[in-house]
């Protein structure tokens, strides 16, 4: 009795112990799992948060969370440690992460790097001016690359050889739709990867692209900015020709997205928008906020008017019966199929089509210059009435478009390298049927242009203002492509008439 007497109390004291070390390490496992879970939230906002301040506000926290030693030494490896004392050990290996942002590289090398290659967890090269990353292949435990805003034409062969990788950001590079990058991204597929964002890259444009990567990474969110065929909303008709020229909105779509954020910020105040943040809104919200500000001020915007320079009428004379002699040469004979007009037909001059045949030799100089021919009085007759007005330009002027029944169709010449000058012929009303530009946010001038030349730059957006569609309207425009690039000052080079 005795002896299970005293037996009872050692076998209560065993029970009491191991009950107390339950307790204990329950105590442990769950301060483990809440400093994990506090180590996972940290590092999410470390990696993903597209916001600088943001993740250095996570870095400092993780520093200070150290500091007070309330979680473990797992949560160290997210902050760097810019004087490392030894290399990493194989426990350390792959929970690095190295941020080299925004430093003006133009050339990446490993010795940039404090830490052994197969120690780097993430690697983030964005916003400088790099084009190749030597040394990638030996990252072999990389699982996020960030390379946007920088200068890449092609994604790293050698990312093939990063089997971890499951996260990279090439937005706002150079990538093209080459083969090489479809091979790359298809042909073996990155086997870890998860999210690709090719974002604002231009050549990067078509939703057939998209549709070929998605098809061929079905378990991938890729991510791109499509243009062709535009979002919806994107833009109002599909060319020039079918915009109505009278809506404000037609007036400012030949300007890309990047110019209609600009004009937000400097002409009616919004904030810019961060290169580090979130990506800016696309064309179609712009454009809303764009007219809801013009709305603010009125229905239109303020039109004024300039006169070109008069041609002598004999000159004149002549260039109508060639128009006319022309027109009747060609029923149909439309070279711009976005632009509104009866007819339109593309002059080169001699000089500059033999110049594209002995560099190219193609069919479309010869064509050129068998066109030239086939006008070679009309071309002559123009060059007449443009050297009564500038003789200078007379002799430079590479390019005479010739239409009739030109409308509307507001547009930017993008191959225009200068000024341009326009003339019109016909019975229209006289003060109807200029060339209207774009003076300003503010402002757009009409260039009278009946028989008389007219001065105008055309890569700021122009078109053809209203007149009495059932007239004849005849029209030549004299412009440069060849040549040294003119800088871009105004719009209309004669006086303005408030």
């Amino acid at each position: 009795m005795a002896t299970e007497a005293t037996a009872a109390p050692m076998s209560s004291a065993l029970d009491a112990d191991e009950r107390v070390e339950k307790k204990r390490l329950k105590r442990e496992a769950k301060a483990e799992k809440k400093a994990l879970r506090q180590r996972q939230k940290l590092e999410n906002r470390m990696r993903l948060d597209k916001r600088p301040e943001i993740r250095m506000a996570a870095k400092l926290e993780a520093q200070e969370v150290i500091d007070n030693t309330l979680v473990d030494k797992a949560v160290e490896h997210i902050v760097q440690d810019d004087h490392p004392t030894a290399m990493p050990t194989q426990k350390e290996q792959a929970d690095k992460v190295v941020s080299l942002m925004d430093l003006s590289m133009t050339q990446f090398s490993l010795t940039m790097i404090s830490y052994a290659p197969s120690s780097i967890l993430e690697l983030d090269l964005s916003h400088n001016c790099l084009s190749e990353i030597p040394g990638l292949s030996q990252m072999k435990n990389l699982v996020s690359l960030d390379i946007c805003r920088n200068e890449f034409r092609s994604l790293p062969e050698s990312l093939r050889e990063l089997p971890h990788l499951a996260q990279i950001n090439a937005s706002r590079n150079q990538l093209r739709a080459s083969a090489d990058l479809l091979v790359l991204l298809t042909k073996q597929p990155l086997p870890s990867l998860q999210s690709l964002d090719l974002t604002f890259n231009k050549k990067l444009f078509t939703q057939s692209l998209l549709d070929i990567l998605s098809s061929s990474l079905p378990s991938v969110a890729i991510f791109m900015t499509v243009t062709s065929p535009p979002p919806k909303g994107a833009y109002i008709g599909n060319s020039p020709g079918e915009r109505d020229p009278l809506l404000l909105r037609s007036q400012l779509e030949p300007f890309t997205t990047l110019e209609l954020r600009k004009r937000l910020v400097e002409t009616f105040g919004h904030e810019p928008y961060s290169n580090y943040g979130a990506p800016p809104p696309g064309r179609a919200e712009v454009m809303g906020l764009l007219l809801a500000e013009y709305a603010k001020l009125g229905p239109d915007r303020k039109l004024v008017r300039s006169l070109g320079k008069p041609v002598p009428d004999n000159v004149l004379e002549k260039v109508q019966r060639e128009l006319e002699s022309w027109s009747d040469r060609y029923d149909k004979f439309q070279e711009r199929p976005m632009i509104k007009a009866s007819k339109y037909m593309i002059l080169r001059s001699p000089t500059e089509a033999e110049e594209k045949m002995i560099q190219i030799g193609s069919r479309r100089a010869h064509s050129a210059i068998r066109k030239y021919q086939q006008n070679l009085t009309l071309w002559e007759a123009a060059k007449e009435a443009m050297a009564s007005v500038d003789k200078e330009f007379a002799n430079q002027f590479t390019g005479l478009a010739v239409t009739k029944g030109f409308v509307g169709s507001p547009h930017i010449d993008t191959t225009n390298i200068g000024p341009f000058y326009g003339l019109s012929i016909g019975d229209f009303e006289d003060g109807t049927g200029g060339i209207r530009v774009e003076l300003d946010p503010l402002t757009v001038c009409e260039v009278n242009t009946k028989n008389r030349l007219g001065r105008v730059d055309g890569r700021f957006p122009h078109f053809v203002g209203p007149y009495d569609e059932t007239k004849t309207r005849y029209s030549l425009i004299f412009y440069l492509t060849e040549g040294e690039v003119q800088p871009k000052t105004k719009a209309v080079f004669g006086e303005i008439i408030e």
